[in-house]
């Protein structure tokens, strides 16, 4: 790890993260609209281990919304130590509001105010989820977009049978497409149509995800409209529930 420590700045917009630096801001859409300017700038190969050190924590005036300015897939966890659950966050690539990534197991159910702890460097916990998108085209009932991905999970070590898988940070009038709906197996805690989609295991058991046995889910989203940038879901995360 790098011998750079991470600094509390101040500053509004992703702009203001200093380049080869994971921001973590205190406020949604990177302290815009007023009440407060603390950014954590966390420089590429570093890692901390305690938000609180810095006057952010799980409280409700921590984490709102990040910014990757460099060229790695960094992490958030929901505990100190890179511990709990793991958020990556795409190399250049930012989330404005953290409220709109669905996490379980969170006391407001999202990933908002409740990072304790980050890695400015590639995380593989025993959870990896890689994404794959296959096709688009146009839904002639409702004149939307449907998008097509191909979701892959492994367990690198340990048996994991109660799971959660998440993304978000979608834009207004996204939901999951009933053609995926309609025939999934697991749980659907959240459709896409406040921003965020969670998937969960089946009650009764069964997908269990398991080393060397990769599990494969086929989803297909539904949006208002072509665009570039839904050809790749935002933080894509798989979660061990207890």
């Amino acid at each position: 790890m790098s011998d750079e420590k991470a600094q509390l700045i101040h500053g509004q917009g992703e702009e203001a993260c200093p380049e080869g630096s994971f921001c973590l801001y205190r406020h949604v859409n990177f302290n815009a609209g007023g009440g407060g300017d603390q950014i954590l700038a966390i420089p590429l190969g570093t890692y901390v281990n305690d938000f609180s050190a810095y006057g952010f924590d799980d409280s409700g005036d921590g984490v709102s919304s990040v910014v990757n300015r460099t060229g790695e897939d960094n992490a958030l966890f929901s505990a100190a130590d890179q511990r709990g659950h793991s958020l990556p966050v795409d190399r250049r690539s930012s989330i404005a509001n953290l409220a709109r990534i669905a996490m379980a197991d969170s006391p407001n159910g999202s990933w908002n105010d409740q990072a304790q702890s980050a890695l400015a460097a590639p995380f593989l916990g025993n959870l990896v989820v890689e994404q794959s998108f296959l096709s688009k085209w146009q839904d002639w009932e409702t004149q939307k977009w449907i998008y097509s991905y191909r979701i892959t999970v492994r367990a690198q070590e340990t048996r994991v049978v109660k799971w959660a898988l998440g993304f978000g940070d979608l834009p207004g009038g996204t939901a999951l497409y009933k053609g995926f709906t309609n025939v999934f197996w697991g749980r659907i805690l959240q459709d896409g149509t406040d921003g965020s989609v969670l998937l969960a295991s089946p009650d009764g058991g069964g997908h269990t995800i398991d080393p060397g046995a990769d599990l494969r889910i086929d989803i297909q989203v539904l949006y208002p409209d072509q665009d570039p940038a839904h050809e790749h879901l935002t933080s894509l995360n798989a979660q061990h529930l207890g």
